[in-house]
């Protein structure tokens, strides 16, 4: 089977080092590119057409530039992704950073971006994990960033026009990521027709057209929540 194929932008040599440690013993990940800086982002996703990228918000927009001639060399990454998104519809993005700015990830989330860790001791157990759930069409979020997404978001009136079983198959599809959908109803004791006619309600009821646009409402509003599996106990330098 191929291997998920990554690249990581991020400005610290020893972050990048720290990510290709943690995947360098996951036989169906492999990281095939870096960068350190904006600039590198579309060029890297050219080459090596990944099917994630691990995008930094914190970096410059040039490596290596005379600050006075550049005074401003922030990287813009909201209109960074929306580029990423309209050119290579298939590459899925993570953002990896220490900054939890509420504009940064509604904006991003709005993009289309699956999933975003934060730099902490947790972000080892959750790498390689947050990779293979957005790869397969889920979402993976840290813990804080999933508190912050709901905090101050009242239940929606659409909760409750959604049946039990209507809750119980959003959670399925938030934590089996990788199973299809037959998979996925049998595993819930339902025919694969019973399952797609919830579906379809769910999406009616959410106003939502697809998966990921339904899951990215349904945890907005607090109906799902994200299993974590801790699969490896190294750290980041």
């Amino acid at each position: 089977m191929k291997p998920i194929t990554v690249i990581t932008l991020d400005d610290h040599h020893l972050v990048r080092q720290g990510i290709r440690s943690l995947l360098a013993d996951k036989p169906d990940i492999k990281l095939v590119g870096e960068g350190s800086a904006g600039e590198h982002l579309l060029v890297l996703v050219q080459q090596h057409q990944p099917d994630v990228v691990l995008l930094d918000i914190g970096m410059p927009q040039k490596e290596a530039v005379d600050t006075s001639a550049y005074p401003d060399n922030t990287f813009r990454v909201l209109p960074a992704i929306a580029r990423l998104r309209n050119q290579y519809p298939d590459t899925h993005v993570i953002i990896v950073s220490q900054y939890q700015s509420q504009a940064i990830i509604e904006g991003a989330m709005e993009l289309g971006v699956q999933g975003y860790l934060l730099k902490d001791d947790a972000l080892s157990m959750q790498l390689a994990n947050a990779i293979r759930a957005v790869y397969w069409g889920g979402l993976y979020f840290s813990p804080e960033i999933e508190r912050q997404l709901t905090s101050g978001h009242s239940r929606n009136p659409q909760d409750a026009v959604l049946s039990s079983r209507q809750k119980e198959i959003l959670q399925a599809l938030a934590n089996n990521p990788n199973l299809s959908y037959p998979q996925i109803a049998k595993r819930l004791g339902i025919s694969e027709h019973t399952f797609n006619n919830h579906l379809r309600k769910i999406y009616e009821r959410l106003e939502v057209s697809n998966k990921l646009e339904a899951l990215l409402n349904a945890l907005r509003i607090g109906l799902v929540s994200f299993e974590r599996i801790n699969d490896t106990h190294q750290k980041l330098p």
